[in-house]
């Protein structure tokens, strides 16, 4: 806690009273938010009391506590609302946000905001404010997200085409390949080539598309910048920087928009449904898989299809919905018999291979209560991986395995965990160092049984020695 201290906080005490909140709630709320966004805090009543008497807190934890009451009072709260002084954060941070909520109605370049954040991102001395940002609830938890449509892409023709660089139709293909490229890279983790990625987009995508060009070669390359941010944002959930991939999917959207690729405008708004379905945001989560589908063109091919079916199934059981989300599984699986060739169908629409679409399917029925046939779809979608996707493969062993402690399996559930130990000594990822420690935490209560002290011993091991 900084040293800085001032007069009576009578701003934060009217927050807490407008809240309903004892001081106990408002850290506890902090605390939650903390973990939430990657942060292990222990803040109690005698913190908040500080507060009150007139201390401030570090400039993360103001965004916290902003962001707390945002939450509970359901309207936003200023960090000057705070009566704590402004953010460290600069003003260029909170203009993103700003940028962003203003994205949808078209008039947005989102070139420009895109250039913001990764020049941001790509500083060493600015990239800790991108990549500890706070993922902001408010930001999601609004009316469903439309479709742009009609001018979305009619202002990259009054781009003047730069001399140096008009425009070449195999920019778009260029880029492509470099999207296939980081996804894969994105087997390995979260943290892995992601540096490479923004410095990519920063030094190489940001200027082409700020070049500009005829609509024909430009659209296509705005589209694939679309994707590749797409990536981007993913790498930065797995890795539990849930502020920073928030902002990389809402530019991701409204490239998509500009570029009128309603295609990649629904995937983006399914992993933002799942990234708030990590996140606890299960009404939110709802209402974007339902705007993914809705987006998606009604004679949409089955590639596209399928992934948001998937999606909102899953969706619809965390939420309790069971008859609606075996009526989603239904749909899911006839998508699945129309799709002309599912091996190579991961490559034009993410999460559409069997292995994904199997794998959601698992989660869907374990939320139905439905264990066997659970696990029977999550090793259907370990067959299907290739041997070197071991984010995903760690990831659903980790699933099965906690399907299998809770059947009371548990000689099966360490042979899993060992093959889960196994992936994770090659990942650079922050969900899966999570898991990890859960896992270890839940393994405690059998630490008699030797199946699970072998396992114990070598997780510790890991721990120690991660290289």
């Amino acid at each position: 806690m900084a040293a800085d201290r001032r007069a009576a906080n009578d701003d934060l005490r009217a927050l807490l009273s407008a809240a309903g909140w004892t001081y106990e709630a408002l850290a506890r709320n902090v605390n939650a938010l903390g973990a939430e966004n990657g942060m292990r805090l222990r803040y109690d009543r005698t913190s908040v009391a500080h507060w009150l008497a007139g201390s401030v807190p570090r400039p993360r934890t103001r965004d916290l506590i902003a962001e707390a009451f945002t939450r509970k009072l359901r309207r936003p709260v200023p960090l000057g609302a705070l009566g704590m002084g402004k953010s460290a954060a600069p003003d260029a941070l909170d203009g993103i946000d700003a940028y962003g909520r203003k994205g949808a109605d078209g008039k947005t370049r989102a070139v420009t905001l895109l250039a913001v954040l990764c020049g941001m991102d790509a500083d060493p001395g600015r990239r800790c404010l991108v990549q500890q940002s706070v993922y902001i609830a408010v930001e999601n938890d609004t009316d469903a997200p439309v479709w742009p449509g009609g001018g979305a892409g009619s202002s990259a023709t009054e781009r003047p085409s730069s001399r140096e660089s008009p425009g070449r139709p195999g920019d778009a293909v260029g880029l492509r390949s470099a999207t296939d490229f980081f996804r894969r890279a994105g087997d390995f983790g979260g943290r892995h080539a992601r540096s490479a990625l923004v410095s990519y987009l920063h030094d190489d995508v940001v200027p082409r598309l700020h070049a500009g060009g005829q609509a024909s070669m430009y659209l296509p390359l705005l589209a694939e910048a679309a994707r590749l941010v797409h990536v981007l944002a993913g790498m930065y959930v797995d890795d539990v920087c849930n502020g920073a991939a928030q902002r990389y999917h809402r530019a991701a959207l409204l490239l998509a928009a500009e570029a009128g690729d309603r295609t990649t405008y629904a995937v983006v708004l399914r992993s933002m449904s799942g990234h708030a379905l990590d996140l606890g945001h299960r009404r939110t989560a709802l209402r974007l898989s339902e705007a993914a589908l809705a987006i998606a063109a009604a004679d949409a091919p089955p590639e596209v299809r399928a992934p948001l079916l998937a999606q909102l199934a899953l969706a619809q059981a965390v939420v309790g919905d069971r008859r609606r989300a075996l009526a989603s599984l239904a749909k899911l699986a006839r998508q699945q018999r129309e799709m002309a060739d599912p091996r190579t169908s991961e490559r034009c629409v993410p999460g559409s291979s069997e292995a994904a679409l199997a794998c959601r399917k698992g989660r869907t029925l374990a939320l139905l209560g439905d264990r066997a046939a659970a696990i029977t779809a999550l090793r259907a979608s370990l067959e299907q991986r290739s041997a070197t996707a071991y984010l995903p493969c760690a990831l659903t062993r980790a699933e099965i395995a906690r399907l299998l402690l809770g059947d009371g399996r548990l000689e099966e559930a360490c042979a899993t965990l060992h093959r889960f130990l196994d992936d994770y000594l090659h990942l650079h990822s922050g969900r899966a160092d999570r898991i990890l420690a859960d896992l270890r935490g839940e393994l405690r209560v059998h630490a008699a049984r030797q199946p699970v002290r072998s396992l114990l011993r070598r997780m510790d091991a890991v721990i120690r020695n991660p290289g």
